[in-house]
């Protein structure tokens, strides 16, 4: 490699680095998470990161599973739609925004999204939605995702779990179930 090209790939490499997120590692002591919207029990043996208000999680990479908690002020609960939430919105009003939501932020609207349920639940003591939904990628993958949510007076919270239908969704599946019954909010 020639030192220029040396040079310019060495600070490509620095500035993408400093854009990465810090990912952590979740021991058997470090469990229990408590941001400033929610608190949850974390699973052992994941790895965490802090995006804003998102905490993700993954196990064995984001393409293969990952849990994301998200909390957003009503004024900004569904920014690709521009729309907002409020506290008294029912959980099927909700489940509709969401799923819109989810069409509008990708590019072709995930055509092939399948809606496998889409019921009201408990969640952090209100009653909210859980979707369960299915969609292929462009290279023929199918993919699960199960997306909780519930609005109280401050904004939207939601849970969602993503994975790949075969081998992953399932495996991890009671991960997520356990996770969303330890969410509580904090205020």
């Amino acid at each position: 490699m020639k030192p220029r090209n040396a040079i310019a790939t060495g600070l490509l490499m620095l500035l993408l680095s400093g854009c990465a997120a810090t990912w952590v590692r979740v021991d058997d002591a470090d469990r229990r998470y408590s941001g400033e919207h929610y608190s949850v029990t974390l699973p052992s043996g994941w790895m965490r990161s802090l995006a804003g208000d998102s905490l993700v999680l993954s196990r064995d990479g984001l393409d293969l599973q990952r849990i994301v908690i998200e909390y957003r002020p009503h004024d900004k609960a569904f920014g690709n739609l521009e729309k907002t939430s409020s506290a008294d919105m029912l959980p099927s009003e909700l489940a509709e925004l969401t799923i819109a939501e989810l069409k509008a932020a990708q590019d072709e609207g995930l055509p092939s999204l399948e809606i496998l349920d889409n019921r009201p639940v408990e969640i952090a003591g209100h009653t909210g939605y859980a979707l369960h939904l299915r969609f292929r990628t462009d290279a023929g993958l199918r993919i699960e995702v199960l997306l909780r949510g519930f609005v109280d007076e401050h904004g939207l919270y939601q849970l969602l779990y993503r994975a790949p239908t075969l081998h992953y969704f399932g495996r991890d599946r009671a991960v997520y179930e356990s996770l969303a019954g330890s969410l509580q909010q904090v205020r």
